[in-house]
């Protein structure tokens, strides 16, 4: 992997931690689950919680309300 290919991935992990860590409706287990996963699949890892794990928030405090 070049040095820039290095950085995305390290800069997707990053993102997806502070997102994983910072969702209130996963337990403890769940987290470190993500985070394995996130940590063994370096881009596709981060690419999956964002599109199927993180829970988005809609209604009148955010999203298309």
């Amino acid at each position: 992997m070049t040095s820039t290919g290095v950085a995305v991935a390290l800069a997707l992990f990053a993102m997806a931690v502070f997102s994983i860590v910072r969702d209130r409706y996963l337990g403890f287990f769940a987290k470190l689950a993500w985070i394995l996963v996130a940590f063994v699949l370096p881009i596709i890892g981060p690419i999956l919680w964002f599109t199927i794990g993180k829970r988005y928030s809609y209604g009148p405090s955010g999203g298309n309300g």
